[in-house]
């Protein structure tokens, strides 16, 4: 019974002690101004700093600039405008591990192989395997090709599956990942750049501010909520609702969706924040910051919550917005691209080509407009037996292994994906499986360049700590 009541203890206490987590914020912001105040950034060169923020769980459809009807995102629109929206973002992966795995090595899970077949989804506690895949030191993450352009190397994250645990501090001079909220990963960054100020420096900051089981204080948990209603969304809670073992009211629902607004709400303050302050530095017009997402959030559309379930576009459509120089403001690619393609992209904004191989490609034709073609989109999970989705931009198919189910889409007249063809759209349904059939064959080669036969996945032990974090952050029963 106890493992069933703990978190929601944790969430009573983060409701009513929330103030600490923002004391430890605004001491780390304290920390850097004294710093800033006795040296100044002079720059070294003129080559471009780059910031990449992944915030867990932003979907694009809750944002403003992406149209959403709620008004969650006023300092992301205006940052949208001042850069270029990308209005049609496919993740390739629907949970974190894998999905930072394929942002920052611009490969698919399938080669990278950090969602395995014998990890038991995202439950690594109790009588569940705590063995998990990392992401291996074959593979050259994004850091590692800046730090060999010269630039100094810095990431940080409140931890949980960004963790360094899992191969994700690889490439980095510096990587913090002791938690505390986006403003506390920015000014622990800072601080560590501000040694030695001036070197042009690449940052990777992943957050867990609106991941469930949602930010629940004020004033946040009252922008969105008419009502409240007595649920959590903690992991029992969602395997049961998922397992259909528990019914969501509609009362639940709404309370559920106007926790995740609020805190959409907060990000998005906390972003505005971050920007303000790389003005103030002097940095923000030499800097390229893109923001993203790991996945999105499900409530319900196809009888699901949280992200781990299913391939449909509330969890696979992400936010990318890129500001910087050389970005036109205002400009807007609505062609289908790939969150694989990111690293590619910023690479190329600064005049370098990745080393490694990668399977996404640098976006700058379609920013320019002299590319309009929509990119091939292909998400997959090992989860719930496997699933695969595959999109052409307009039509899109989603593969269930283990049962041999298919799902078929036409995503231009059904973008809720609410009306599957594929017992009347048979010539169409064997088109979009020969794509998948083909995909699959190249990326089975690629794999295979990249793990010789001899060569195992690369594990390790989920230490008591980093299970600790999962758990606050509703992951483990």
């Amino acid at each position: 019974m106890s493992r069933v009541i703990r978190p929601q203890l944790w969430s009573k206490f983060r409701r009513r002690f929330w103030w600490l987590k923002e004391a430890r914020q605004e001491q780390e912001r304290l920390k850097f101004l004294g710093r800033s105040v006795t040296r100044k950034w002079k720059s070294r060169s003129t080559a471009p700093n780059v910031l990449l923020l992944s915030v867990d769980s932003l979907s694009a459809k809750h944002l403003g600039c992406y149209g959403y009807d709620r008004p969650t995102s006023p300092n992301l629109d205006r940052l949208a405008q001042s850069g270029v929206l990308f209005q049609n973002v496919i993740a390739q992966v629907n949970w974190t591990k894998p999905a930072l795995a394929s942002l920052l090595t611009s490969l698919y899970p399938s080669v990278h192989r950090t969602d395995s077949v014998d990890e038991s989804g995202d439950r690594v506690d109790g009588g569940v395997n705590r063995r998990v895949n990392i992401l291996d030191t074959r593979f050259r993450t994004l850091a590692r090709e800046f730090k060999d352009k010269g630039y100094r190397t810095v990431g940080a994250s409140n931890g949980g599956y960004a963790h360094s645990l899992f191969g994700f501090s690889r490439g980095f001079d510096f990587y913090d990942d002791h938690g505390g909220g986006l403003k506390s990963c920015f000014y622990r960054m800072m601080q560590w750049l501000w040694r030695e100020p001036g070197t042009p420096f690449f940052g990777f900051i992943h957050c867990w501010d609106s991941h469930f089981p949602y930010m629940d204080r004020p004033p946040y948990n009252h922008l969105f909520v008419s009502k409240r209603a007595d649920i959590v969304l903690d992991s029992v809670t969602r395997n049961r609702v998922n397992r259909r073992k528990r019914s969501l009211s509609s009362c639940e629902l709404d309370f559920l969706k106007g926790l995740f607004d609020g805190s959409i709400v907060y990000v998005d303050q906390q972003i505005a924040s971050l920007v303000n302050e790389l003005h103030r530095l002097g940095l923000a017009k030499n800097t390229i910051i893109a923001i993203t997402a790991d996945h999105g959030e499900a409530f319900m559309e196809h009888d699901v919550v949280e992200h781990t379930e299913c391939l449909y576009n509330e969890v696979l459509h992400i936010p990318l917005i890129l500001i910087g120089p050389g970005l036109q403001p205002g400009s807007k690619v609505s062609a289908q691209v790939r969150s694989i393609d990111i690293g590619p992209t910023l690479l190329d904004l600064c005049g370098f080509r990745p080393k490694a191989e990668v399977q996404g490609v640098p976006l700058r034709p379609w920013i320019a407009g002299k590319e309009t073609r929509p990119l091939l989109a292909v998400s997959e999970t090992r989860r719930n037996g496997g699933m695969n989705a595959i999109c052409d931009g307009r039509y899109k198919l989603i593969s269930r292994q283990t049962s041999n189910q298919v799902e078929l889409y036409d995503l231009h007249h059904d973008p809720e994906e609410r009306t599957d063809l594929a017992s009347t759209s048979d010539l169409l349904l064997r088109s979009m499986t020969e794509r998948l059939r083909m995909w699959e064959e190249e990326t089975r080669m690629c794999a295979e360049r990249y793990w010789p036969e001899d060569v195992h996945d690369e594990t390790v032990d989920v230490q008591p700590e980093v299970v600790e974090r999962l758990r606050n952050l509703g992951y483990v029963e």
